[in-house]
């Protein structure tokens, strides 16, 4: 399939196909619903696969055995029920709202729509409580040929008159400067076989999304094969990332990091076929 990018795409530009569709009404509880199902139809395919039940049913990575695995589980626990305290909810509140704000619903559908548009060796599966707490990265790009991660994303829903993007622009620069994003309970493929672990040096991009994309996304999910919307995102996608990998060559990176991105960039020309 012939890419043609979007000429005005920048980095940290808000990845908007708005004028392209007009403005739906945005209903969390049904997104939520939706998304949800999509995603555990394909980690059970992923467990499937590699016989091992790795991901839960939102296609997150599972806390697996790891010796930290029960502090990390009681350190997650401390944050969200601060979290919940801080909103003067309950948890069990906190929690079911989390996964219904815009921001978890753009991580599960920007998830949905990577695994729809980009070829079969790459997996995206979105990172672990833990990782999505403490190391800012949501989903993880997993190359099944090469067995490297060849991306570990943050995503940021936008809002009307809110200078997030340029906010996440500057924090994911930072991590890049000191050595790419990290994940403690990773995954990575090799000679085939799944394996579980830490993971460094993993080239860190953002993609952002306005909540009009996720209705768009939405109806485009439900209508089979990707369509035309979801071509044209994966334009402004490419050139997001193609324009943040451009933006790191000032940046003084490691010769390993650099390596790693390096390995990326190519990639993206699987991508876009």
């Amino acid at each position: 399939m012939s890419i043609e990018y979007l000429p005005d795409v920048k980095a940290g530009q808000k990845i908007d196909l708005s004028r392209f569709k007009e403005k739906k009404n945005f209903e969390g509880e049904k997104m939520f619903e939706f998304f949800h199902q999509q995603l555990a139809e394909k980690a059970e395919a992923y467990n499937r696969y590699y016989n091992q039940e790795w991901l839960a049913d939102d296609a997150s990575i599972k806390l697996f055995e790891h010796p930290d695995r029960e502090e990390d589980e009681r350190l997650i626990g401390m944050q969200e029920g601060q979290w919940a305290k801080e909103r003067g909810v309950s948890l069990g509140q906190w929690q079911h709202d989390k996964e219904r704000n815009p921001a978890a619903l753009a991580e599960m559908a920007l998830t949905i729509f990577l695994q729809r548009c980009l070829p079969e060796r790459y997996m995206i599966v979105r990172s672990s409580f833990y990782d999505d707490y403490n190391n800012g990265v949501d989903q993880l790009i997993i190359d099944r040929e090469s067995g490297t991660v060849v991306c570990g994303i943050d995503e940021v829903i936008e809002r009307a008159g809110c200078s997030t993007p340029g906010n996440k622009e500057g924090k994911i620069r930072r991590k890049m400067q000191k050595g790419g994003a990290r994940v403690k309970y990773g995954a990575r493929v090799v000679e085939g076989e799944l394996v579980l672990g830490r993971l460094g040096r993993v080239p860190a991009f953002y993609l952002s999304l306005g909540k009009n994309d996720l209705t768009e996304l939405q109806t485009a999910f439900a209508n089979g094969n990707p369509g035309a919307y979801e071509e044209k995102l994966l334009q402004s996608v490419l050139a997001s990332l193609r324009s943040q990998a451009k933006s790191y060559d000032d940046l003084e990176l490691s010769e390993e990091l650099r390596s790693e991105l390096g390995l990326f960039i190519n990639s993206l020309d699987s991508w876009q076929k």
